[in-house]
């Protein structure tokens, strides 16, 4: 994508996000720090920051990732994948939504980078609703999953949202059921 098709895209994401009854009603959203490559949640994070909601972004921590609470002023630094986290702050204990990246998705099958922060953190949180944030060149088909893995509620692209009420079943042959 160009930077200005990233821009347009990650603009659509938004307004779909806050389109969702569950964006304006959660009280700790915990979204993630947008990458290069990845739909930018700069617009996401602030919208929250002016509902007054309990913000919480991910902060590395060896094979762990936490959730720190942010406000307007949080001081960040560069981790060692170029992505930014607060430096300081409160760990969350609670998050009632999480806004995670995903890499490439197949219905609500997410995968991620492959170190498997955000599957072990969400296994913490099971009543808190998991969306998914994706460019819908992601979608893919045969998504294999396993055991730890940690499922979507919704995806949400520039194109579509998908839920558990909408994902299309597909037979042996291919074909929509």
């Amino acid at each position: 994508m160009s930077d200005a098709e990233k821009e347009w895209a990650s603009g659509a994401i938004t307004d779909a996000l806050i389109s969702l009854d569950v964006f304006r009603s959660c009280r700790k959203p915990f979204v993630f720090m947008s990458a290069a490559d990845e739909p930018d949640t700069e617009a996401v994070i602030g919208l929250f920051l002016a509902m007054e909601r309990e913000v919480s972004v991910p902060r590395v921590r060896g094979e762990e990732m936490d959730a720190v609470r942010i406000t307007p002023y949080t001081d960040f630094k560069r981790n060692r994948w170029g992505i930014l986290e607060p430096v300081g702050g409160i760990i969350a204990e609670d998050c009632d939504l999480a806004v995670v990246p995903v890499v490439a998705f197949d219905g609500l099958k997410r995968v991620g980078h492959g170190k498997g922060y955000y599957d072990k953190f969400l296994s913490g949180f099971p009543h808190c609703v998991k969306v998914g944030v994706a460019f819908s060149s992601a979608r893919t088909e045969g998504v294999e999953v396993q055991p730890h893995d940690v499922h979507m509620d919704i995806i949400v692209t520039e194109k579509q949202i998908v839920t558990a009420d909408n994902v299309a079943v597909f037979n042996e042959f291919g074909r929509r059921e």
